[in-house]
């Protein structure tokens, strides 16, 4: 089989190196836009611990010891300057996302995968797709996001809130969500370690303190200063690192009705993108991967039927994640009708906003348990 990769990100990189162990005569091709030292992000939240998990990504590399990633048990809850400290019920695990992509890349190419670099796709002429059985999109989300077919035409909806992806030299051993209520208005940071001497630092706020604040005039340099003050206690006055290329903007979702058309098929934040709130992103970029090596690998003599095993059975688990990503961002964007509750008041609001959904980690359990069983039809 000939297979065309669009994006040499998590998503594509786990279906690529899982099918190509199931077949190594397989021809696999990955193309990526951005050149081979580019990787968007500092640390990104991946569940269970490494190599048992198999949502986990790290699970699938034989070095993954080396990334140096961060197990995390609590959740710590600020606001007031009081704290709430729980336990989260689970292990998560802080990873950094330009080694985790890195190793994932090797990983590929210890296969026998090609990767190209700097080789964008932005039309479907450019992409020659009927020279191949399956083409996989998996190139992320952006704001100019090229979707090839009308048919795979997304549908887009911007959060309110303005958010910016920091990092920062300061260590946060749980995860944290702080609240600051300011003169300009409300500030929320989400952090939690990734590597020994890393943490991830997303700060949201609403357009209103976005703009009262002067961050829409402010330099990088100016923006990170502001920010490292709002946050100076829990900062323990260390800095914010913005990473190169990003600005503040608004959480874009993106959404389909449908995974494929023809022999394209989308994976990843491709298919479906969610709020950074519940910290899923990499979780389903992962089980959509497995659930698309199954259906590939199940009916690899006809790819009409794989895919549409395969949207039969992503678009759920999608649609859930949705609607789990959606009502958490809806809490953040009205938190301010919340500044009044105590601590542990806003922390149980918090714990509760998602309880009226059917709850996602057994969906997405079953989804990964059943796309691990191969040719189990």
């Amino acid at each position: 089989m000939n297979i065309l990769v669009i994006g040499a990100g998590p998503a594509g990189l786990m279906f690529s190196s899982q099918i190509k162990k199931l077949n190594s005569d397989w021809n696999i091709n990955i193309i990526e836009k951005n050149n081979q030292d580019e990787s968007v992000g500092w640390g990104v939240v991946l569940p269970g611990r490494a190599p048992h998990h198999p949502a986990n990504p790290l699970s699938y590399l034989s070095n993954h010891e080396t990334l140096d990633a961060q197990y995390i048990e609590e959740f710590k809850l600020t606001h007031h300057n009081d704290s709430a400290l729980t336990k989260t019920g689970v292990t998560l695990c802080g990873a950094e996302r330009k080694s985790m992509v890195h190793e994932l890349r090797q990983l590929c190419i210890g296969l026998g995968i090609s990767i190209e670099y700097e080789k964008p796709a932005s039309e479907l002429v450019d992409l020659q797709c009927d020279k191949y059985d399956l083409v996989v999109v998996s190139n992320g989300i952006n704001h100019t996001s090229t979707y090839y077919k009308e048919a795979l035409k997304p549908k887009v909806e911007f959060g309110k809130n303005r958010y910016m992806w920091y990092g920062t030299t300061k260590k946060f051993d749980e995860m944290n969500l702080i609240f600051k209520a300011k003169s300009k208005g409300i500030f929320v940071a989400h952090c939690y370690k990734y590597s020994s001497d890393m943490s991830t630092f997303v700060v949201e706020c609403s357009e209103e303190t976005y703009m009262n604040s002067g961050l829409d005039e402010m330099s990088t340099q100016d923006a990170e200063a502001f920010i490292a003050s709002v946050f100076n206690e829990e900062l323990d006055s260390h800095t914010v690192i913005s990473p190169k290329g990003l600005k503040w903007r608004n959480f874009m979702t993106l959404s389909h009705e449908k995974a494929y058309s023809d022999n394209i098929v989308l994976l990843g934040d491709a298919l479906q993108s969610g709020h950074f709130s519940i910290g899923h992103g990499t979780t389903m970029a992962v089980v959509g991967a497995q659930i698309l090596v199954k259906s590939v690998y199940d009916h690899s003599d006809n790819i009409a039927m794989a895919l549409e095993d395969f949207n039969q059975n992503v678009m759920p688990v999608m649609q859930l994640f949705d609607r789990h990503a959606s009502t958490s961002r809806l809490w953040f964007e009205s938190v301010e009708d919340r500044m009044h509750l105590s601590t542990p008041e806003l922390a149980q609001s918090f714990a509760t906003r998602r309880n009226q959904l059917p709850p996602l980690p057994p969906t997405l359990g079953q989804a990964l348990e059943k796309a691990l069983a191969r040719g189990k039809k």
